[in-house]
């Protein structure tokens, strides 16, 4: 039971650490995507800490700007310009690798 514990940890601490390269890559590259007029809005994409608990790590990325989400989404009157979504979509299959290799990594050292 001990080592279900810890293999439990180590999977834990594996997505830890790669959530936060992780929500480094999806700034970056939201930054990037985000329309530009001021460049206040890309300038006001942040990381917040990531969370963890012994059951998930939580991995946020914040566009701060009020107008943000309308930008993102679009309105009635303005066609959507999307920058957070793709971003966490093109950083998806890199979180996945990075966990699972610090997962291997974690259990070659056992």
């Amino acid at each position: 039971m001990e080592e279900l514990g810890a293999n439990a940890g180590a999977a834990i601490e594996a997505a830890d650490s790669a959530m936060k390269t992780t929500t480094g890559k999806v700034q970056a590259q939201a930054k990037h995507i985000a329309p530009k007029r001021t460049g206040f809005m890309a300038n006001n994409i942040l990381v917040e800490p990531v969370k963890k608990t012994a059951t998930s790590v939580t991995g946020t990325v914040d566009a701060k700007a009020d107008y943000s989400s309308f930008v993102e989404f679009g309105t009635y009157k303005m066609a959507a310009e999307p920058f957070i979504r793709p971003a966490v979509s093109a950083a998806q299959s890199f979180f996945i690798k990075t966990t699972m290799d610090n997962l291997k990594e974690a259990a070659a050292f056992k």
